[in-house]
């Protein structure tokens, strides 16, 4: 599965080039390519590409005693060729005939990567690891339920409408706060079992987490349907999702204090990275259950952007980044290995924290910060270039493992 992650690594790295293309954009003319058309590559290709396939890699090693089976490698194999479909195809058409049949056929791979994944961890703890990535499982079925909606929507002229929006944010919302964050969860949860605790998260607090999925998604309702009732259950989904968000810090900081000896420090540093990153994240939705605030929230692009970025880049990447430290996929001793983390991770703090400030700048009516997307641009490079650094030292290490087995 090493080599697994090392093309979910090779697929983050090429969004992440992407990602700098777009701030290029700005600057910029750049010929035969459409900023919207390549934006759907970039989040379709770090989205299915990097965080799917990573987090499969990782959920699906114990699925044999001698790693995933034959079927689980064949899924595989179909969701990246899907993957590089839509990394050929969005640059050209956008949506259209072949992008939507690829992403059809990495929807239907999902699928049954999901019952390889429910059966391969049927040996994890029950009310543990097991719980959380079967939830996650179920979360990423019910994510699916927004692009098959869209369908019937566009043909019954709906492009556009509320509803639409609603059914791509019903997508994005359940993949994100649910799948992904749950399967992360399960992960760290896993690892810190086999290492001798009990349960890292208790069932009180995987339903504080349950809950408030379901009812932040009102956020995504709250940007057109201003109604006292749907901002009551935002605030009500945030308030668990506070308290969820509190209850795993503490049990992740006693496993911590009980665990230091059994994982790099280097995976800590990043498991506190994605701890502080989905703080952030519920910190934010918190704010947003103030109705000035969320339609300051929705109306500042660069706070959208930044938001999303804090989930996927800080919060999940962050955790497979321990996953593959705490495998020796990463080696927390190589000087490589740090320096790929360090250029990721400033890449990261740096990009955020501007787009963050520029949004801020915006709303005050204050205008553009000056020589901004010269700046973004800049930081953002840093990126790829972590990516890249850490692909090219989990390659070498790969071939050494393969050495010493031989």
């Amino acid at each position: 599965m090493h080599r697994w992650f090392n093309i979910a690594l090779i697929n983050f790295g090429i969004a992440a080039v992407i990602g700098c293309v777009l701030r290029a954009f700005y600057i910029w003319e750049i010929p035969f390519f459409r900023f919207k058309a390549l934006l759907n590559a970039h989040s379709h290709v770090a989205m299915l590409g990097w965080a799917f396939i990573a987090m499969v890699v990782f959920l699906l090693r114990d699925e044999t005693a001698k790693g995933p089976s034959r079927t689980s490698l064949f899924l595989l194999v179909a969701a990246q060729v899907a993957v590089l479909g839509m990394l050929l195809g969005f640059p050209v058409q956008s949506y259209g005939t072949f992008t939507i049949v690829v992403s059809a056929l990495h929807m239907l791979a999902g699928y049954a990567l999901g019952v390889q994944i429910w059966k391969g961890t049927r040996t994890w703890r029950a009310n543990g690891s097991r719980l959380l990535v079967r939830l996650a499982v179920v979360l990423m079925y019910i994510s699916t339920i927004g692009v098959w909606a869209m369908g019937p929507i566009i043909s019954s002229g709906g492009f556009g409408t509320e509803l639409y929006y609603w059914s791509i944010q019903f997508y994005l919302h359940f993949q994100l706060n649910g799948w992904f964050w749950f399967g992360a969860l399960a992960l760290w949860s896993r690892w810190a079992e086999t290492h001798g605790a009990r349960h890292v998260l208790d069932r009180f607090t995987i339903r504080l987490w349950l809950s408030s999925v379901l009812l932040t998604f009102a956020l995504a309702i709250a940007w057109s349907e201003h109604h006292w009732s749907v901002y009551l259950v935002n605030s009500i989904g945030v308030v668990l999702q506070l308290w969820a968000g509190w209850r795993t810090a503490k049990a992740i900081l006693k496993a911590q204090r009980m665990l230091h000896d059994k994982a790099p420090l280097w995976a800590w540093r990043c498991v506190t990275y994605s701890l502080v990153g989905m703080g952030l994240k519920v910190v934010m939705q918190a704010a947003v259950a103030i109705p000035e605030l969320a339609i300051m929230a929705f109306t500042v692009r660069n706070y959208v952007i930044g938001f999303i970025h804090l989930n996927t880049l800080g919060a999940i990447s962050m955790m497979l980044f321990a996953m593959a430290l705490t495998s020796g996929w990463f080696v927390s001793t190589s000087t490589v290995a740090r320096v790929g983390l360090s250029v990721f991770t400033t890449g990261f703090l740096l990009s955020e924290g501007i787009i963050f400030l520029q949004g801020s700048l915006f709303w005050f009516g204050w205008g553009m910060m000056p020589g901004y997307y010269g700046i973004i641009l800049g930081v953002s490079l840093l990126l790829p270039i972590g990516v890249f650094v850490l692909l090219g030292h989990s390659i070498k290490n790969r071939r050494r493992l393969m050495r010493v087995r031989e």
